[in-house]
């Protein structure tokens, strides 16, 4: 009786998944799973659930897509940001991608040291941003993002995952299609052991629909939502974009004003450090007076003795 139990249950999972790859829109693609078997008087299962999807071959593109499925594609940039004004830019960033419904997935923020704040050298902050916006948005606050201040990088990529979609999508039916023929073949089983290896292939089916279907939640958030990575840097100067069909003497004039503009940074940089000099000076130049008239008596006191010591030598060498 087990026997034909067995076979019956092989010919009823094996006609229900065949009929479930007919209807998939990608099931050239989804892994076939093995059928039931049994040896013997017992009946076991072979490890289809385990079994991962075929691959899909190379140079394969859009044609693998269903026609009447849209093209799946994760938009992401790397943007870097400068500004001169850095709080005021931050606060308009914040309500731009309010604006636009996204979320910062998360930030960072770096400022100048109390050493280098306390030596009054220039501060200028950054902030890093990973920003997440509705893919119906992505090229808008890409647009936006130029009023906030200038945008000397700006890399966008793109990825197709359509035929790694509607495949993973095709193998998650399959295996719901599997998963309702088992809980049928469990509710008619009668024996322990047939219940049992229904419920062990069971736990197998349904753990690669729960990852299936994790998959598929993880390409829906990238897809829906695109990733923006912002380096906001502040400034004093925007970065000099000369455009390429400048002429001889627009080169020099830019040239002379870079110049200017390096002399100038200099002397305000000298200029804070002698401020900062200025009482060690002064410690220095009261110590100067004040010990000179003790240096000089040294000295003098120093000839002295080697006048009269040569004197000496002299009334020495005479006798």
């Amino acid at each position: 009786m087990k026997k034909y139990l067995s076979i019956v249950l092989s010919l009823l999972l094996i006609f229900s998944l065949c009929a479930c790859g007919q209807s998939a829109p990608s099931s050239n693609k989804a892994a076939a799973p093995e059928s039931i078997g049994y040896a013997g008087e017992e009946l076991a299962f072979d490890s289809m659930a385990s079994t991962p999807a075929a691959a899909p071959e190379e140079g394969t593109g859009a044609s693998d897509v269903p026609e009447t499925n849209p093209e799946k594609i994760i938009y992401s940039a790397d943007i870097q940001l400068e500004t001169t004004e850095f709080d005021d830019c931050n606060a308009k960033l914040a309500e731009l991608i309010e604006k636009y419904g996204g979320y910062i997935e998360s930030s960072s923020k770096s400022d100048a040291s109390f050493y280098a704040k306390s030596k009054g050298n220039p501060v200028f902050r950054s902030a890093q941003y990973t920003i997440r916006i509705p893919s119906t948005s992505f090229s808008e606050i890409s647009g936006d993002l130029s009023q906030l201040g200038n945008i000397p990088y700006n890399n966008t990529y793109t990825e197709n995952v359509s035929a790694q979609y509607y495949d993973t999508e095709a193998r998650l039916k399959s295996y719901t299609a599997q998963e309702e023929r088992l809980l049928e073949m469990l509710e008619s089983a009668q024996s322990i052991e047939d219940i049992l290896a229904i419920e062990g292939q069971l736990a197998n089916v349904r753990y690669e629909i729960e990852s299936l279907q994790s998959s598929l939640k993880n390409w829906d958030r990238r897809i829906n939502y695109s990733t923006i990575h912002l380096d906001v840097q502040e400034v004093s100067e925007y970065s000099d974009q000369p455009a390429p069909s400048q002429n001889y003497g627009q080169r020099l004039w830019r040239s002379l004003k870079n110049g200017l503009y390096g002399v100038g940074n200099f002397f305000q940089n000298f200029l804070v450090w002698l401020v900062g000099a200025l009482p060690a000076i002064a410690v220095i130049a009261v110590l100067f007076f004040v010990l000179r008239p003790l240096f000089r008596k040294i000295k003098t006191g120093r000839n002295e003795r080697k006048a009269k010591k040569a004197a000496e030598n002299q009334k020495t060498e005479n006798k």
